[in-house]
């Protein structure tokens, strides 16, 4: 050992005077320090030679400590000797390096480094700071110590222990931090393992994310320094002294201990706390004491805020561990309570529940775990049970890992569409649809591959609730993730088969990770149909997320997909459509309405990539990204299609090739297609339609809103264009577009409701080109104007009709209005009193098959006759067929109007037209010299409807025979004897019963009824009923059944029909007439029938008379 030279310590100083100093200041400490002076210049290396620098791997901290010490002694060999860096005898080493044995000293940055030493003797540093770099595992002998002195006022100097992140440890005695009393040195321990006896610190003490070990056998008090300051580390102090008494970690102020483990033991029984005066943070402090009552061991542990085990912690029996209000473990795994163990929260003791959230873990192809937390439990208790799978109503088992088998059916669908019924899996809920997909990809346990499965939904399916706010952004939660139906492209992954949604929906699907081949479907090469998915996440994470699809991620040359559409938002990397990622295929009456993309490439409203057919889609939703961006697809390339579809989202790129329509079009086709929503881009090659169009692609008859957009239709063409140009949106308010886009289309295709859509939609109501001519309709000439509507129908000038004959004089066209003139009238009376119209009609209401007549009666009654119906009549006039079109009414209704009036197919309707049989008898009155025939039987008619009137109360205002004179009026009593030659003769038969009278029914059409009077006895259901030889049913009213003569003609009413009831052997049969009733009424005693009943009689015998002579068949 060498001593250290008076001179070298202190000019004011002697080295004897600094023991006494430290004797005084450990007595003064209660004789817990041991002699700093007998060791400072105390310092054995190890006997190691020192000739070789590179024997170090160690590397110094950029930053350095400050004041470099006046001393700095290892064993014997001085590093720095008053104030100077001293020679180490490597020739290779610069002045400010004195490197030994795997350590070295750096005088620029005042860095002691050590890289795995192992050191036997003593570190001295003296008045100035030091900071130790540790690196690997270093140690030095248990009995011996670090030292860091201060002589000198003026300064404080800094003692660093830094592990580099606990790249380094060390393992030593004693670590002290004197002074002469001014108590400011200072120790900083950071990113540090260190193992040591005891610390002893004047001044600051902080250890600071290190892990750091301490036990003494000589001194109660293990870790002590004036102030204390724990942060982020793992502090353990043993005291197993059981000499001495004292706070195994004391501060003259209160410590501060944060995000810390502390744990603090002493084995002497001893009425002083273990510990100083504390503030905790989100820390867990264990004290373990001997109690000076009982001399029981006592272990206690507290937690604080919301703490951070740095290593594990049982509580075992006998032993407590209480959490402070609110306090909580954030790594409750690293805790374990024994049996016995005591828990308490707030000093109350907790006893544990099952009131908490329930979570199942699989455990096996049959059971799962049911662990049921204890509700409120500051350690996240947990009491498990082991239970069999059962599937719930979704679909799953409570585990989320055991699904509900789709239904197999062989004999209910033809999927195929070739007429014989398939296998196919039904779906009703979402573990159903899990399932299948688990079939599809071979995931299933037990459960052969089958990608060419056939599925349909038989309900909406949902899979997770609330995926995405009412903004449509994604809402935060813990939702279960979806495996995509055919991982990847390959033909052993790729989906094959036929899923059919039949218009059911599937909302909730959630995909997060980074991942190609992503949607409802991963890879398609068979049909997806009729599906609509809702309120879902599907984002292929940055790097690994190409091929993103709300319905499919890659749809192949072999796959179709029709009749879909995605409400979800759709992220990825590259190829990010809302229907489809990439394209090769068919997608056909898909539409997308979420947002697609964010900072993407190869973006588009339905399909990101197309190389196949894009056909009558639609986009309204959000569609951003960086480059190749469009409203349809991101990319149309290599002879990809785009037809009829239609985008009215936003779009938006942050580099080149953007559009409304298509990010780039490229040896591809774009035909029949619109854009009307906003277009923003910063970079280049930017359109309303396409970013690009090049090398042979061509777009044809499409529009975007030049209101919106302002600039042109394709930022950077090469192709070939055709009818391309933007459209204001006043423009397209007037349904111009909607018509440029369905022009030379067979199929309806577009469409706009003119007044409400701003703009054309698919499918929606027919625009047609209406013209203006100033000519009638026969003979337009040229169109003056044009409008659009969405009722095909042009302008014409009016007909002129200067001769008044019901025809244009320059086109010879019926001008009512709809092609229906009327020519005349006519009356019927084969059976009832009819009113004939006749018509002659176009040729185009001739051809419409659904044209007609139609007739409102004086009751209120609508009747129809159809074109098709109506007899027709060459011989009235030569070269004209007339339209003859019958109407019947009562006798009492002859002075009420009927209407008519001419109706077309599509609901057009002509002139209406109004008449009354009075009308017609009364122009034969007013036309005697041509009528002097029909003159009596009009005078009759009009007094037979005049009393028909009286009878039965209608319409008696207006009478139909009020133009007549008095004489007119007159009814003749017995018509030249017409009357006497009808007398009615009984029947009867002694089997079969009789007739017993008649009466007769006079409303439109006149009815005479036979009385039948059947023998008591006689089984009337087995007799047969006639009216000259015609079989009929009679009606039974109370005795009688009534054998009826319906629609008797004018012209008939004098003739007999024969009457005939028969059982087959017996007969009852007579002769009867309409007439015969009427001379049963006149010839009656007065007062037999009502008189108004008798005139009415009178005036229909005498309406009968004068038909015989002027009735005919038509």
């Amino acid at each position: 050992m060498l001593c250290v030279p008076v001179k070298e310590i202190s000019d004011a100083q002697t080295m004897k005077e600094k023991e006494e100093d430290m004797k005084r200041k450990e007595r003064k400490r209660g004789a817990r320090r041991i002699f700093a002076g007998a060791m400072a210049a105390l310092m054995v290396l190890s006997a190691v030679d020192v000739n070789e620098w590179g024997v170090l791997t160690a590397k110094a901290e950029e930053t350095a400590a400050g004041k470099i010490p006046q001393y700095l002694i290892i064993g014997s060999t001085r590093i720095i000797d008053n104030g100077e860096i001293q020679d180490d005898g490597v020739s290779s080493n610069e002045d400010t390096i004195y490197q030994g044995t795997n350590w070295y000293y750096d005088s620029t940055k005042n860095q002691f480094v050590l890289d795995s030493a192992s050191i036997s003797g003593n570190i001295l540093s003296q008045n100035g700071d030091i900071a130790i770099i540790l690196s690997g595992t270093n140690t030095m002998r248990s009995d011996m110590m670090i030292q860091s002195i201060l002589t000198e006022s003026g300064i404080a100097p800094t003692l660093e222990i830094n592990g580099n992140s606990h790249n380094g440890s060390l393992s030593c005695g004693k670590i002290s931090i004197a002074d002469s009393g001014s108590n400011n040195n200072n120790l900083n321990i950071i990113g540090a393992t260190v193992e040591t006896s005891q610390i002893d610190c004047s001044g600051s003490l902080t250890i600071e994310n290190s892990h750091v070990v301490a036990g003494n056998e000589d001194y109660s008090e293990v870790i002590s320094s004036n102030k204390i300051n724990i942060v982020d580390s793992y502090v353990e102090t043993k005291a197993t002294t059981e000499l001495r008494e004292g706070e195994v970690i004391k501060s003259n102020e209160p410590i501060n201990i944060s995000g810390s483990q502390i744990v603090v033991s002493r084995a002497l029984a001893s009425q002083e706390p273990v510990l100083s005066e504390c503030d905790f943070s989100n820390s867990v402090i264990t004290k373990q004491w001997k109690d000076a009552d009982t001399d029981d061991d006592v272990t206690k542990t507290y937690v604080y805020g919301t703490a951070t085990l740095k290593e594990n912690l049982t509580i075992a029996s006998g032993e407590s561990i209480e959490f402070k209000s609110g306090a909580s473990i954030s790594n409750p795994e690293k805790l374990t309570l024994e049996d016995g163990a005591s828990l308490l929260v707030d000093g109350v003791e907790h006893e544990h529940n099952t009131n908490g959230d329930v979570v199942y873990t699989w455990k096996d192809d049959n059971e799962h775990v049911k662990g049921v937390a204890c509700k409120d439990c500051p350690i996240g208790y947990v009491t498990e049970e082991t239970e069999t799978h059962s599937i719930s109503e979704n679909g799953f088992c409570a585990c989320n890992q055991v699904y509900q088998p789709a239904n197999l059916t062989t004999d209910k669908y033809d999927i195929d569409g070739d007429d014989s019924v398939d296998e196919v899996y039904e779906i009703s809920n979402a573990g159903q649809l899990y399932w299948f997909a688990g079939l599809v990809n071979g995931t299933l346990s037990g459960v052969e591959k089958n990608i060419s499965a056939n599925a349909v939904l038989t309900a909406d399916i949902v899979v997770n609730e609330n995926i995405l706010k009412s903004d449509g952004t994604l809402n935060e939660g813990n939702f279960k993730e979806w495996t995509p139906i055919g991982t990847d492209g390959t033909s052993s992954n790729v989906y094959t088969g036929t899923f059919d949604g039949r218009k059911y929906t599937i909302s909730g699907l959630y995909f997060n990770q980074e991942a190609h081949y992503i949607g409802l479907f991963g890879a398609n090469s068979g049909k997806i149909a009729n599906v609509g998915i809702l309120d879902s996440y599907f984002y292929g994470q940055p790097y690994r997320g190409n091929w993103v699809g709300g319905v499919c991620g890659y749809n192949t040359n072999q796959g179709a997909i029709t009749n879909c559409y995605n409400t979800g938002i759709v992220r990825g990397s590259e190829a990010v459509g809302g229907v489809c990622g990439s394209n090769s295929g068919i997608i056909t009456n898909c539409s997308n309405t979420g947002n697609v993309g964010e900072n993407d490439d190869s973006v588009g409203g339905v399909s990101g990539n197309n190389y196949g057919t894009i056909a009558n889609c639609n986009n309204a939703g959000i569609v951003s990204g960086k480059s190749y961006v469009g409203g349809v697809c991101g990319k149309n390339y290599n002879g990809g299609t785009v037809t009829n579809c239609n985008n009215t989202g936003e779009v938006e790129g942050t580099s080149y090739y953007i559009g409304g329509l298509s990010g780039d079009n490229y040896e591809s086709v774009i035909i029949n297609c619109n854009n009307t929503g906003e277009v923003r881009a910063t970079g280049n090659s930017v359109g309303g339609l396409s970013g690009g169009n090049s090398n042979g692609a061509t777009i044809t008859n499409c529009y975007y809103d030049s209101t919106i957009y302002t600039g042109n239709a394709i930022g950077a063409n090469d192709g070939t264009t055709e009818k391309v140009e933007g459209k204001t949106t006043e423009q397209y308010k007037t349904g111009e577009v909607a018509y440029l886009l369905q022009l030379d289309q067979t199929e309806e295709v577009w469409g706009q409701t003119i007044g409400t859509d701003t703009y054309p939609t698919l499918g929606g109501a027919k625009v047609y080109k209406n013209a203006t001519y100033n000519g009638c309709e026969g003979k337009p000439g040229d169109a003056v104007s044009y409008e659009y509507s969405n009722t095909e129908k042009n302008t014409y000038g009016e007909h002129i009709d200067a001769d008044n004959d019901g025809k244009c004089d320059d086109c010879d066209a019926i001008i009512d209005g709809i092609g229906a003139k009327l020519a005349g009238y006519s009356l019927s009376l084969t059976g009832n009193i009819g009113v004939n119209f006749y018509m002659e009609l176009s040729d185009k209401i001739i051809a419409d098959e659904n044209a007609y007549m139609q007739f409102t009666l004086p009751n209120g009654t609508v009747t129809k006759v159809p074109v098709s119906e109506a007899q027709t009549n060459t011989t009235i006039k030569e070269g004209t067929t007339y339209y003859r079109f019958p109407c019947e009414v009562s006798s009492y209704e002859m002075t009420q109007d009927i209407k008519a009036q001419m109706f077309d197919g599509n609901g057009n309707c002509g002139k209406e037209y109004t008449y009354t049989v009075r009308d017609y008898a009364q122009y034969i009155l007013n036309h005697v010299d041509l009528y002097v025939d029909t003159y009596p039987f009009a005078v009759a008619m009009l007094n037979y409807g005049a009393c028909s009137q009286k009878y039965f109360n209608q319409a008696v205002e207006e009478l139909a025979n009020k133009y007549l004179n008095d004489d007119g009026q007159e009814i003749p009593d017995r018509f030249d004897g017409y009357i006497d030659g009808f007398v009615a003769k009984k029947a009867e038969n002694d089997v079969l019963g009789q007739f017993a009278g008649l009466s007769m029914v006079l409303k439109s059409e006149t009815t005479l009824n036979l009385f039948y009077e059947p023998k008591e006895g006689i089984d009337v259901s087995k007799l047969i009923f006639s009216v000259d030889g015609k079989e009929i049913t009679p009606i039974k009213r109370g005795q009688y059944y009534i054998l009826s003569l319906e629609n008797i003609g004018a012209n008939e009413l004098g003739n007999s029909k024969t009457f005939t009831v028969t059982d087959g052997t017996n007969t009852l049969s007579g002769d009867y007439c309409a007439m015969m009733y009427c001379y049963q009424v006149l010839n009656a005693a007065e007062g037999t029938y009502k008189d108004d009943l008798v005139t009415l009689v009178k005036a229909f015998s005498n309406y009968a008379y004068t038909a015989r002579s002027v009735c005919q068949s038509n």
